[in-house]
């Protein structure tokens, strides 16, 4: 028979061995389930230096412990950064980031220039729920919320009732999805940690907490003593302290603390008579008469935020956090006091971008703290920098920890413990409160500091060197931050550097950009048109009111490209040489710069007057006309924009 390839007939024997071929074939062993908890090494999700130095991976952990086969796990993102030493220490330092909810991450490259990486390894990590960590907890409804609840169209019980909604309905979301919310909690993290050093094969490592890491660092030396060498606690949050009923007690204080200093300082004092009454009867002005703001929210629109005395407490309560912005809060006080609530406006669209896990930061909260805090309102009464926290915690519906979430921590690792004096959420009183429990303690109090004190270079070089020997004893005689600076008495206050700064380098606003250039382009040509006025002045049939107004035009696109250039030199120079003076304003020596735009206006002014002349002039072209049409417009355009921003 004649066959063909493809087409061929097949036998009775080999549709017989076919049809036994499922029974005769051997079964492949099911494979072993992978080990949990595990580290993986992974491509990293952002772009890190091309060096060898920088590892990304991932360690999967059980959601819930303990853990059977099966049962959901968490990706937890971790980041290890190399040491420039040939031959590092073996026990790298494990960096607790703040929040709780904060990323860390995707800041790595702040600790690049770390004099720890002099000698040792630096390992980030995302907390479970966190940034780069899988699964992560977002909650766009609360942002939603707090966007609209910000503005006018809500009163405070409007805006409370809107709040736990968004907390509730965050919290649904995330559980239908198949989130165990009581998963997200310091004592699991600090079991991550536990599980992380011994998948990493590390016998023993140094821990190094800001703020709510402390928090976390303490339940690691409860969780996995062991294997920690020293600890850094940075800001502390005491477990044991009540965190919601402290707080208004805690603002009140620092507040207190900032006048005292004020008073103290015998230049600012004088510049600055009755400061704690003119705050308090500021703030109680914006109560009665709350002022309505422009902001720009995320996304690009535009949104208006409600400006009340909360607000302004808001503002000094977070700027105490950082010793570069404290010197300028006298000048704020004075410039709201005075009316101006450009940067309350400024505060509050910053407060829209912070990138903090709400739902991370809820759920913890809401399992760690809220269940245990004191529920009767805070006898002083006043503003409260925590308001409504609690009840959205608690919204979650999280679960409660165990008493060990809540309990005082006594150990003899060998501790640093750093606190500032303006610190208004981690007191100093907390800090030495459990430095106290342990025995083998350096406690030392920066008086000139705020949060975060080891981000500050001379702490910064003691954590350095007690990570090197925790026996020691670090010695911070000397250091500036010992003393708390001298107050600005002088400067030129106004929010719209910060304003176009933001813009432009933040947001990467193209809208903004396109017209700053417009501007800048328009006010050039502008400028260089004055050469060719002047040799055009006696042409014959030349109108000398035309030529009269084209002087003009040129005169203000001078004045205002002047303006331009200085304002951007100056907020070049802020930026490098002292960033935090830019949300408040300029060197005093700036002061001049409204008035560039406002000489220039009679100008443009004159050269909109002047158009009908020199359109009738003969020997004009059209493009000239339009040109100086669209210069008269710039100039004019150009003086109410910085008008309305309080800038001329």
């Amino acid at each position: 028979m004649t066959t063909s390839r493809g087409r061929c007939p097949l036998s009775a024997a080999f549709l017989l061995l076919a049809g036994l071929l499922p029974f005769l074939a051997v079964s492949p062993a099911p494979a072993e389930p992978l080990p949990v908890p595990r580290f993986e090494s992974a491509d990293c999700p952002f772009e890190v230096p091309e060096d060898s130095r920088v590892r990304f991976g991932r360690l999967v952990v059980p959601a819930v412990r303990p853990y059977e086969p099966g049962d959901p796990t968490i990706s937890v993102a971790v980041l290890v950064l190399g040491s420039r030493s040939q031959n590092p220490r073996p026990d790298p330092v494990l960096y607790l980031e703040g929040g709780p909810g904060g990323p860390s991450l995707a800041y790595f490259d702040d600790w690049i220039a770390s004099p720890i990486l002099d000698h040792r390894e630096i390992i980030l990590f995302d907390q479970r729920g966190v940034g780069y960590s899988s699964p992560d907890l977002p909650c766009p409804e609360i942002r939603t919320a707090r966007q609209e609840a910000g503005g006018p169209g809500f009163s405070d019980a409007e805006a409370v009732r809107r709040m736990l909604e968004s907390a509730r309905t965050c919290a649904a979301r995330l559980e239908a999805g198949g989130i165990d919310l009581s998963a997200f909690n310091t004592a699991e993290s600090a079991r991550d940690l536990a599980d992380l050093r011994q998948v990493l094969g590390i016998a023993e490592w140094n821990l190094y907490g800001i703020s709510y890491g402390t928090r976390l660092a303490l339940r690691v030396m409860h969780e996995d003593p062991e294997g920690i060498r020293s600890v850094v606690l940075d800001s502390v949050v005491d477990p044991a302290a009540d965190e919601y009923g402290s707080a208004p007690r805690n603002a009140r204080a620092a507040f207190g603390r900032l006048m005292d200093a004020v008073e103290a300082d015998p230049v600012a004092s004088r510049a600055f008579p009755g400061l704690r009454g003119l705050l308090e009867e500021t703030a109680s002005s914006l109560d009665r008469d709350p002022r309505i703001a422009r902001i720009r929210l995320p996304g690009g629109k535009a949104g208006t935020v409600r400006i009340g005395g909360d607000a302004l407490y808001d503002a000094i309560y977070s700027f105490l956090y950082d010793p570069d912005s404290i010197p300028y809060l006298p000048l704020f006080i004075r410039s709201v006091a005075s009316g101006d609530v450009s940067h309350l406006a400024m505060f509050a669209e910053d407060l829209l971008y912070d990138d903090l896990s709400d739902g991370l930061y809820y759920a913890l909260q809401g399992h760690d703290e809220a269940p245990f805090t004191a529920v009767s309102a805070d006898p002083g009464g006043g503003y409260d920098p925590l308001r409504l926290e609690r009840e959205m915690a608690l919204a979650f519906g999280s679960g409660r920890a165990d008493w060990v979430a809540n309990a005082s921590l006594e150990s003899d690792i060998p501790a640093l413990v750093l606190a500032g004096g303006f610190d208004p959420i981690t007191p100093a009183e907390g800090s030495r409160r459990v430095a106290e429990r342990l025995s083998k303690r350096t406690f030392l109090l920066f008086p000139g500091l705020g949060h975060a004190v080891s981000m500050s270079s001379g702490p910064e070089s003691l954590v350095a060197a007690f990570f090197e020997d925790p026996s020691g004893k670090p010695d911070a005689g000397g250091m500036p931050e010992n003393c708390i600076r001298p107050f600005a008495t002088r400067l030129f206050v106004t929010a719209f550097p910060y304003r176009l700064h933001a813009r432009v380098v933040f947001d990467r606003d193209l809208d903004t950009l396109f017209s700053i250039l417009a501007f800048a382009g328009a006010f050039l040509a502008g400028s260089l048109s004055l050469a060719f006025t002047w040799r055009d002045r006696r042409r014959p049939g030349a109108s000398r009111w035309g030529v009269a107004a084209r002087f003009a035009g040129g005169i203000g696109a001078f004045l205002n490209a002047g303006c331009m250039a200085a304002l951007f030199w100056a907020v070049a120079f802020v930026n490098r040489t002292e960033p935090a003076m830019l949300f408040f304003g300029l060197p005093p020596g700036m002061r001049f710069l409204p008035w560039l735009a406002r000489a220039a206006l009679p100008a443009g002014v004159l050269l909109a007057f002047g158009l009908p002349f020199l359109f009738r002039e003969r020997g004009v072209s059209g493009k000239a006309r339009i040109f100086f049409l669209v210069l008269a417009l710039a100039e004019l355009l150009f003086f109410l924009l910085l008008a309305r921003w309080n800038f001329a």
